[in-house]
């Protein structure tokens, strides 16, 4: 059965920007509707330029959604595709809860591809969407 809802998990990453072009060929051959999600963390470090140089200040959740609302044009035109941000320190538990709430289908996310031993030692937001996420995970590896 073909996805109708794709929640694509987005870090600004070349990575991410391949996924979002596979995702793009499923949903034309499916008429699958698209949403492009980014999780900010709200705690986030903000480095002294930022106070320093207001020019260089740290992204806000509107810019994201601009750079979101961005990709979304370049690469799923024609398509509907829509865009959100969401503030979460756990970027994971944020897409999981997303795709629950939003009746979503399928979630594609890119893999760092982590070692072993990286991975048990900081985790993984893919690894933690797999575990964790009721619908199907499709990982686009590197």
């Amino acid at each position: 059965m073909a996805a109708k809802h794709i929640l694509v998990g987005v870090d600004f990453s070349e990575h991410s920007r391949r996924t979002i072009e596979a995702v793009c060929e499923y949903a034309k051959a499916n008429q699958s509707k698209i949403t492009l999600i980014y999780v900010t963390d709200p705690r986030a470090f903000v480095p002294p330029q930022a106070v320093l140089l207001p020019e260089r200040a740290a992204p806000t959740k509107e810019t994201h959604k601009a750079e979101l609302d961005e990709l979304r044009d370049e690469l799923l035109a024609g398509l509907d595709a829509h865009t959100v941000v969401l503030e979460d320190h756990a970027p994971a538990r944020a897409i999981c809860n997303y795709a629950k709430d939003n009746d979503v289908d399928l979630i594609a996310i890119g893999s760092h591809g982590h070692g072993r031993v990286e991975l048990w030692l900081i985790g993984s937001v893919a690894e933690r969407v797999v575990r964790h996420a009721r619908c199907n995970v499709f990982v686009f590896r590197r």
